[in-house]
């Protein structure tokens, strides 16, 4: 039999061990706005940030009247930041599902909730750092645009 080292067992254990998360290193959600949990007014848009670049396939927001149509389309470049415009939403509870597929081709799903109250104050979003963002017509960083559509 073969006397194998202490040093090629650890060697072996350390791959085997950067292996097995690497595998386990799937894409997750960063940061949203509205965050989970949070109570807001209508927000205007949706944002969510991943960890990585992924593929982002599926987004619905249900109400307590049903999935609201946020006009999501799947996004065939991956990126790591997105946000959709938002329909006016009336008081009460939300819950925003999502599905990535990320670099290494798996899919991951999650949800997270929040609140609308008239009351509460307008859903914070940075736009420190979004050149990597995708967005649809309806919104820009050009120079011609107010102050106020950037307070969403």
């Amino acid at each position: 039999m073969k006397k194998v080292s202490i040093w090629q067992m650890l060697t072996t254990l350390v791959l085997a061990l950067g292996i097995q998360s690497a595998a386990f290193a799937h894409t997750h959600l960063s940061m949203s706005s509205p965050q989970v949990d949070e109570t807001v007014s209508s927000p205007s848009v949706l944002m969510l940030t991943f960890g990585d670049a992924v593929r982002l396939v599926r987004v619905s927001v249900t109400g307590a009247s049903g999935e609201l149509d946020i006009g999501f389309t799947p996004v065939a470049d991956a990126q790591a930041r997105f946000h959709m415009p938002m329909p006016f939403m009336a008081a009460g509870q939300y819950v925003v599902n999502w599905t990535a597929i990320g670099a290494d081709g798996h899919s991951v799903s999650n949800e997270f909730g929040f609140t609308v109250d008239p009351n509460a104050p307008a859903a914070v979003m940075s736009h420190g750092d979004m050149d990597d963002h995708a967005h649809d017509a309806s919104h820009s960083h050009d120079e011609a645009h107010s102050q106020d559509a950037h307070s969403h």
